[in-house]
């Protein structure tokens, strides 16, 4: 089978990674030009938009994403007809392995958070509404949990108000990280908001932290390993950061942040297939800010 999209583009060679439940993912070979890329088609109306919207403006700029090449819809010769599908070039690498690993991803975040967003029709929470999301998921948190839950987590740094907003992934770790050993590229931009900064970084240490894999199973591994990923990808961020690092308290507000994020997702769809319990991540909120 091959991929034939209505502008006449035609991708050969089909392989299948992994997949999702939004999308069908595959790997091929572009027709006209020979080069190796990657498709995604949009199984759910309007699941694409967003990384379309993202891969636009990263496309034009200096950042760790893959090249949009094509955005169009799929002809009637094949599976899902009129089906929106977005083909990026097929970046070289795997999964993050290794704790330089998560260094390099560290850096990849970093770099985000310094590539111009003004001009871009890329969703924006500012920090008021910001703030106020998060503190609306500690209260819905504390009450299933039948304890307040914001009592024991960081206080809002002085700093926040002035941290910058950039552009933000959204979902960064180790089954979004194509590492090639030397930059990485980040991949799967569906979350993509511009925000102030740490989101991402806050997300990737939380990730490290609760030890999940691309296809977010724990992992059976130390709590030492975990924590040496989780310091390994903050190194790697404020390395690249130079003369404007996030301090101290930002750091451990951003890390509530992302486990406040993890254990509300989990909890809106408890019991719905393949969702981890909502308790393994505020344990690990428990054992960060005991």
């Amino acid at each position: 089978m091959d991929l034939r999209l209505t502008d006449g583009t035609t991708i050969t060679d089909l392989v299948e990674p992994p997949q999702g439940i939004r999308h069908r993912i595959y790997f091929g070979v572009e027709e006209g030009s020979g080069r190796e890329v990657a498709a995604k088609v949009e199984l759910i109306e309007g699941a694409l938009a967003l990384e379309r919207r993202a891969l636009e403006w990263l496309t034009a700029r200096e950042c760790p994403a893959p090249r949009l090449l094509a955005a169009g819809t799929l002809d009637d010769s094949g599976e899902h007809p009129g089906a929106a599908c977005l083909l990026v070039e097929r970046v070289a690498g795997g999964r993050t392995t290794s704790l330089e690993g998560w260094g390099r991803l560290g850096r990849a975040l970093a770099r985000l958070t310094e590539v111009p967003w003004q001009g871009s029709d890329l969703t924006r929470v500012d920090h008021a509404a910001f703030r106020d999301l998060h503190e609306r998921r500690v209260a819905d948190l504390s009450a299933a949990l039948g304890r307040d839950l914001g009592a024991t987590l960081p206080p809002l740094p002085h700093s926040y108000a002035e941290s910058p907003l950039g552009i933000t992934h959204g979902d960064p770790g180790p089954g979004n990280f194509v590492d090639d050993g030397v930059a990485g590229t980040l991949v799967d931009w569906e979350d993509t908001t511009v925000a102030p900064r740490g989101l991402d970084l806050g997300r990737a240490r939380f990730i490290a932290a609760l030890g999940v894999g691309p296809e977010d199973l724990p992992a059976e591994e130390p709590a030492e390993e975990l924590a040496a990923r989780a310091g390994a990808v903050t190194a790697g961020f404020l390395a690249e950061t130079g003369d404007a690092p996030i301090v101290e308290g930002e750091l451990d507000w951003w890390l509530a942040v992302a486990g406040v994020q993890f254990a509300h997702w989990r909890l809106e769809r408890a019991g719905a297939p393949g969702i981890p319990p909502w308790l393994d991540a505020i344990a690990v909120l428990d054992s960060a800010f005991p």
